[in-house]
């Protein structure tokens, strides 16, 4: 499965562009998935067992295009969680509405910059009345103004990780984006830099089961730094099939140990981080100890996806920049990759 999808990920890599300046993705690749049947297409319903199968889908997505794939992860995610965490009410109202819809605006209210883990989150979500208060602030988040669901994590009055379903924030979410014309990458999938929520009030059936949901989060976690090490692997892939081609000297320039040693580092380190993540995600470990290994994979995904996007501009030279080449798009993509889940404290990306 995991092979085909990349075949067709491949395939949609011709509607990255169109993607990119519509800020939406096309009709084509919307069916396209839907007619393939990605893990989770069925919305979860069927439950959240195959962590594996969710990370490797995100991955194979990502040789696409970063943007496309996390348009699909931003709905996927919400839907893991409610699937991991949602009584049988919530299960019922929202997971067919995910499964018919492959990319059914959602927003994930989980980051808060500045490296804080979900386990450290300092959203307030306390009893008012019959109803919940949310109050706090989150960056960044995807489909902000237009999700029709969103999932927001914080802490209860006994500094519990919690979360609650929220339909409609309206007035109380204010949200932050980039000036138009000035984000550099994944503009395929909304987003906004940071959210900040004051007085929301959600009925007190919107809270989440808390037993589960830091493994849920984790989960998610993971499966964005898979989206890291596919769009990496995939741009050291095109890098090097691109060496292959382009002589100088009078052979192919993959020839030169400068550039294959290279290649070969970046693909190995792909390699490793894809089984590192896989077992971080798989481990019968307890789930401080999960989230404790999953930052340290996330920082080196965000190392790996700013090499991969330097070295393959680098390799390629002018070609590299033309952005008409899936390379120019990584380039700017990986920063914006490597700044959704970042922690300053633990990132060799820092120059301290």
């Amino acid at each position: 499965m995991i092979e085909d999808l990349k075949e067709l990920a491949t395939g949609l890599r011709d509607y990255a562009s169109e993607a990119e300046d519509s800020g939406s993705v096309p009709s084509t690749v919307r069916s396209e998935l839907t007619r393939f049947g990605l893990p989770g297409a069925d919305g979860f319903v069927e439950g959240v067992g195959d962590p594996v199968a969710f990370c490797l889908a995100a991955e194979s997505m990502a040789w696409a295009d970063a943007g496309i794939a996390y348009a699909w992860l931003a709905s996927r995610q919400v839907a893991w969680i409610i699937a991991a965490c949602g009584t049988d009410e919530q299960k019922a109202k929202w997971l067919p509405r995910f499964a018919s819809d492959p990319f059914l605006p959602a927003s994930l209210y989980m980051y808060e910059g500045r490296g804080i883990a979900p386990s450290e989150s300092q959203t307030e979500i306390r009893r008012h009345g019959n109803q919940l208060l949310v109050n706090g602030y989150k960056s960044p988040v995807m489909y902000p103004r237009t999700a029709v669901v969103s999932v927001i994590v914080g802490r209860d009055e006994d500094g519990g990780l919690t979360a609650v379903i929220a339909e409609n924030p309206g007035e109380a979410v204010i949200f932050s984006s980039e000036e138009s014309g000035r984000r550099i990458g994944m503009t395929a999938c909304p987003s906004a830099i940071e959210a900040r929520i004051s007085d929301l009030v959600v009925p007190a059936d919107a809270a989440l089961h808390s037993q589960g949901l830091l493994k849920a989060l984790t989960t998610c976690r993971m499966v964005h730094a898979a989206i890291c090490v596919g769009t990496a692997a995939a741009a050291t892939r095109y890098a090097g099939d691109y060496a292959r081609e382009r002589e100088a000297f009078g052979k192919p320039i993959i020839g030169f140990q400068g550039v294959s040693f290279t290649l070969t580092d970046l693909y190995m380190e792909a390699e490793a981080l894809r089984l590192s993540l896989l077992d971080v995600a798989t481990a019968d470990i307890d789930e401080e100890r999960r989230e404790q290994r999953a930052n340290d994979i996330i920082s080196s995904a965000n190392q790996l996806i700013a090499h991969c996007g330097r070295e393959g501009v680098q390799i390629m030279g002018a070609a590299g920049i033309v952005k008409d080449r899936p390379q120019e798009r990584v380039y700017r993509n990986a920063a914006v990759l490597a700044s959704i889940d970042f922690d300053p404290l633990n990132s060799p990306l820092v120059v301290r």
